[in-house]
């Protein structure tokens, strides 16, 4: 018997020098939840983008200088309280030396965790909230110190649209701006800020209209908005995927002639070029991403690395799905399916950063968060940002052009929308813009 004990003791001495203590080691641990279904329909892609990241950065990214990352994937159906309760869940089931970092989508979700992330567990939160409220001056890593957000501010958003039509407005007079908004936080969300600011820069703003979800009609908005003479209206708070967006921007385009249509991040993309068509054809909007998916797919530029590698990603590891496009089970929009990768990558960095240079702990995971200045893969155009804000500050301004093309389909010609948006400015670093 005490020679088993002695060689059991033998065997564990060696593997200690021969350097593989990490068998006896802690699991690395990581906690993530997108909106894979619910309101906002079947959105699949994030979660594939996600499990492809993680497997890869698993597999051939070589984990954490070695070390394997067990990670954990939730959908929860754009449900804060169940963004919440599946938080709460793995908090309670999972040590806190183990589970050290977890992600969310929505603020919705972000706002009844605040206690619960900041004061009691302590652990570094990345979302893909661009909360003026959490992320902006009065919020920020003072008041919540282990929130991170994937994104600059819906308050900074707007406020460059501010400054481009300061830049580029060509009328006699004050530029007349409009702001429609949806009844929601989302869409209140940075809004005063922008709006602050138009009359800062010494604009009018001829008109302030919350625009419903629910609408099958924007006539009386574009009315409004057409008697107060509005020559730019900002469009915030709604997905350009969704019939609402396509009704108010048909309608825009028949009513308010000559008005430029603006818009923030979720309404700078591929979807809206699908549901509004060609009076989506002019729109200016900001986006925190490369735009990197045109109508059709095999027109999109792939000049910027991260778009090419989601692109690669998506062919290699979904070539089904890829190829499929906007069929039933196929990626409807990379943007999507590159935000889940996107979020796997920067799990990836920020573990190694931590174990490199401070420790694989959630306060080691804030150090390296706080101190970390990064280029994300060439993202934005070789520019490096830096994490002090707790936001990726970095957002471009994009001009769609759109147009309708005939195409011979199983049923006959049928007329299509092509086109992207496209970038008109440089990546714009906002943490360096004097207000």
């Amino acid at each position: 018997m005490k020679k088993r004990t002695l060689f059991i003791l033998s065997i564990i001495v060696v593997f200690a020098f021969l350097g593989y203590g990490s068998i006896f080691a802690k699991e690395i641990k990581v906690l993530s939840q997108f909106p894979m279904s619910g309101p906002v329909g079947s959105l699949p892609e994030f979660g594939w983008g996600y499990i492809d990241g993680m497997n890869w950065v698993n597999g051939e990214g070589g984990g954490v200088n070695g070390k394997k990352i067990t990670w954990y994937l939730e959908d929860f159906r754009y449900d804060p309280t169940v963004e919440v309760a599946n938080f709460n869940k793995y908090a309670a089931e999972h040590s806190r030396e183990e589970l050290i970092m977890a992600t969310g989508y929505i603020t919705g979700g972000l706002k009844p965790l605040i206690e619960k992330v900041n004061v009691e567990e302590k652990i570094p939160w990345l979302d893909g909230s661009y909360s003026t409220e959490i992320f902006g001056e009065e919020g920020g890593p003072s008041k919540y110190p282990y929130y991170y957000s994937l994104g600059a501010t819906y308050g900074n958003q707007i406020k460059v649209l501010m400054r481009w039509i300061k830049d580029n407005h060509k009328a006699k007079g004050k530029p007349k701006v409009g702001f429609v908004y949806s009844p929601t936080a989302w869409g209140k969300d940075g809004t005063p800020e922008g709006i602050a600011y138009a009359k800062q820069l010494g604009f009018d703003v001829v008109a302030e209209i919350e625009y419903p979800y629910t609408a099958t009609d924007a006539t009386n908005e574009c009315m409004q908005l057409r008697k107060a003479k509005a020559q730019y209206v900002v469009y915030h708070g709604y997905s350009g995927a969704a019939s609402y967006t396509a009704i108010f921007f048909k309608t825009a385009k028949k009513v308010l002639k000559g008005v430029q249509l603006m818009g923030t991040h979720y309404t700078t993309g591929r979807f809206p070029i699908l549901v509004a068509q060609e009076a989506f054809d002019g729109y200016v909007g900001v986006a925190t991403r490369p735009f990197l998916d045109a109508v059709p797919r095999s027109a999109t530029p792939m000049d910027n690395p991260m778009v090419k590698l989601a692109h690669d990603f998506a062919k290699k590891h979904r070539p089904e799905e890829y190829e499929k496009g906007l069929k039933a089970g196929g990626i409807k929009d990379m943007f999507l399916y590159m935000e889940g990768l996107t979020y796997a990558l920067f799990i990836q960095k920020t573990l190694i950063e931590a174990d490199n240079n401070y420790e694989l702990s959630r306060e080691g995971i804030k150090k390296a968060l706080d101190n970390m200045t990064w280029d994300f893969n060439g993202m934005f155009g070789g520019k490096v940002f830096s994490y002090k804000s707790h936001t990726i500050p970095m957002m471009r301004i994009y001009k769609a052009k759109v147009k309708m093309a005939k195409i011979q389909t199983a049923e006959g010609e049928k007329m299509v929308p092509t086109g992207a948006v496209v970038p008109i400015s440089d990546w714009i670093n906002t943490d360096e813009i004097k207000w």
